[in-house]
């Protein structure tokens, strides 16, 4: 009697989607491959939010976000305008509330190929104008409130007269998922 040898191969096996390159990766890849002076050129002037986009160029005018696991809001999808000055500076231009309406500093990082808004006034995760001594106090100890001094926005691609932005989805890190602001130069 024959004895059957059987020799398993032990490949990897990836599901669709998934890829051996990293998250940050995957994100470099996608980015716009103009270099940093090409970018610090075209990025002054006025950037007008036109739409969100699936990263096939659907449209996306609104969209759920659930809350804590309860809550379900529905988003109608609007950004405001960004003014990109020469000077190194930027501002937020017609935002709902006024208040939200940044201002600040902003640097091309080069190696990391960001482009860095760093506000002139931190932001929070909860509006502390509006929320008690006590309670802000409360949730400074806890290490509930997070302040943000900054935003990092990678470039999907940018021409003279279009910016297309990244909007980042919740991923696993096995694959890219993402949406497109695009914004037309005014």
């Amino acid at each position: 009697m024959k004895k059957l040898l059987t020799i398993i191969l032990l490949i990897p096996i990836l599901n669709f989607g998934q890829s051996e390159k990293s998250y940050l990766e995957l994100i470099d890849e996608a980015k716009t491959k103009k270099n940093s002076s090409e970018i610090e050129k075209l990025i002054i002037g006025t950037w007008e939010f036109q739409k969100l986009t699936d990263k096939n160029g659907k449209i996306i005018s609104q969209r759920n976000h659930v809350v804590n696991d309860t809550i379900t809001a529905l988003e109608n999808i609007w950004r405001p305008s960004m003014q990109i000055n020469k000077n190194g500076t930027y501002k937020l231009i017609g935002c709902e509330n006024p208040t939200n309406c940044e201002t600040g500093k902003w640097i091309y990082d080069k190696e990391f190929k960001l482009f860095r808004m760093i506000y002139d006034k931190p932001k929070y995760n909860v509006p502390i104008d509006r929320v008690s001594p006590e309670l802000l106090e409360k949730l400074k100890k806890s290490g509930t409130l997070k302040e943000f001094t900054k935003n990092e926005i990678e470039f999907v691609e940018i021409t003279e007269n279009e910016l297309k932005v990244f909007d980042l989805l919740p991923s696993d890190g096995t694959e890219l998922k993402y949406n497109i602001l695009v914004y037309k130069k005014k």
